[in-house]
């Protein structure tokens, strides 16, 4: 299923398809709750994110293993992907038009997260160690 989304004042628009049936990551690493101010959730995109909108869209490496995209008018984080990447980005699912049928699948890098939240969910666990050897 093809999802569409955008910003929030529709500056960068997007299109791609999901791998799997919209199988979201929560990644709890200290690099996304600084950017999010909370978990990235993220659709990870089979192939080519298609910009239908993208002059506003900016790249900020934050690491030595990913580039977050983000809009450079209204500040909304977009995406993740590994440095210079055409395929397998991470959508932001905030940023998503429609969102059903969308679950969490794993949360990603949780011996970074924070003792004041969690989630309910049973989904898989991976502690940062494990994302590193399985490239995550």
């Amino acid at each position: 299923m093809n999802r569409t989304g955008q910003c929030l004042c529709g500056a960068v628009q997007f299109s791609g398809t999901p791998v799997g049936r919209g199988q979201v990551s929560v990644c709890h690493c200290g690099q996304c709750r600084r950017w999010n101010s909370g978990p990235l959730m993220s659709l990870d995109m089979d192939g080519v994110v298609t910009l239908t909108k993208s002059d506003a869209l900016v790249w900020y490496k934050s690491s030595d293993h990913g580039e977050r995209g983000f809009c450079r008018h209204c500040g909304s984080g977009l995406f993740w992907r590994e440095p210079g990447a055409t395929l397998g980005w991470g959508v932001s699912v905030g940023a998503l038009d429609d969102v059903t049928g969308v679950q969490i699948a794993q949360h990603i890098w949780i011996d970074d997260k924070p003792d004041f939240y969690d989630f309910a969910d049973d989904a898989p666990r991976k502690t940062a160690a494990q994302c590193v050897v399985e490239g995550e």
